[in-house]
């Protein structure tokens, strides 16, 4: 069992690709990105986790590993995703989700053991995942610091900066936005690296620019951590997935005078050049 987490826009989508045409189930209800939207559902909902007790998060993730493992939902398990799903202010479901869901009632289901998810969000709730799940192991995406900074995609500083006290007000400029999105980079590292050390061989960093740079040795890394097998000729083409597509090193044309010594020394020390 195989999970995938980063900050948004990080680079997932291409190591989830690579674990689904190595055969690896990864659910049945994905975007584009290949983000598991029955996690997203659960669990990107900032008000939900503020609120929630230990119980009723350990009955989710219950629900969420019915679903990934049988395909097969009771009554009480459709009422709860229904409610999951109608309740989460920053998803909305479309109905042909609730349609698909009463056919897992009436399905006969089918047992799958060889399964992960990929959503970004998995990164807030590792700890608590890798308590709840015995054999899961946990992949996080680190894509450099600066290139973040400069992305596009803040949804997570957006929902989650309140936990390392980052908060936008609405009124930032370009710079400010930049630099608050490069403190939640680094907070969030952080939170999760020393979260880690709990959970030894259950972990991997994974640095993207290396994962785009040497792909053969990254996917290959990859493969050992899970522990699966991909005959020679597979991972000739698996190997080709991973790709720039521009955006690394868009940070190279910004004026980098406005984040301080401190945060460019930890970026160095995540492993990226600046």
């Amino acid at each position: 069992m195989i999970a995938i987490g980063a900050l948004g826009g990080s680079g997932t989508r291409a190591i989830s690709e690579i674990l689904i045409q190595s055969g690896m189930y990864m659910g049945d209800d994905l975007n584009k990105s290949n983000d598991n939207l029955i996690f997203t559902r659960l669990f990107k909902n900032p008000d939900w986790y503020r609120n929630t007790s230990d119980i009723e998060m350990q009955k989710r993730m219950s629900l969420f590993k019915k679903y990934m493992s049988s395909n097969k939902l009771s009554l009480r398990d459709l009422i709860t995703l229904f409610s999951a799903s109608k309740s989460n202010p920053i998803f909305n479901s479309e109905i042909a989700f609730y349609f698909r869901l009463i056919n897992k009632f009436f399905s006969k289901g089918k047992d799958s053991t060889n399964w992960g998810w990929k959503e970004p969000n998995t990164q807030i709730y590792m700890s608590e995942l890798l308590h709840f799940f015995d054999e899961l192991k946990y992949i996080h995406v680190l894509r450099h610091g600066l290139d973040m900074a400069y992305s596009n995609n803040k949804q997570q500083l957006t929902n989650w900066g309140w936990k390392y006290n980052i908060i936008l007000n609405g009124k930032e400029s370009k710079d400010e936005l930049a630099i608050k999105q490069l403190d939640y980079w680094i907070e969030s590292t952080k939170n999760v690296i020393e979260k880690s050390k709990k959970f030894n061989t259950r972990f991997l960093l994974t640095n993207h620019t290396n994962f785009c740079e040497h792909p053969v040795s990254e996917i290959d890394k990859i493969f050992k951590f899970i522990g699966i097998e991909v005959s020679d000729r597979k991972k000739q083409k698996l190997y080709s997935i991973p790709e720039n597509k521009g955006s690394n090193d868009r940070y190279m044309h910004k004026d980098l005078s406005i984040f301080d010594n401190e945060k460019m020394k930890f970026i160095e020390d995540m492993g990226f050049e600046i």
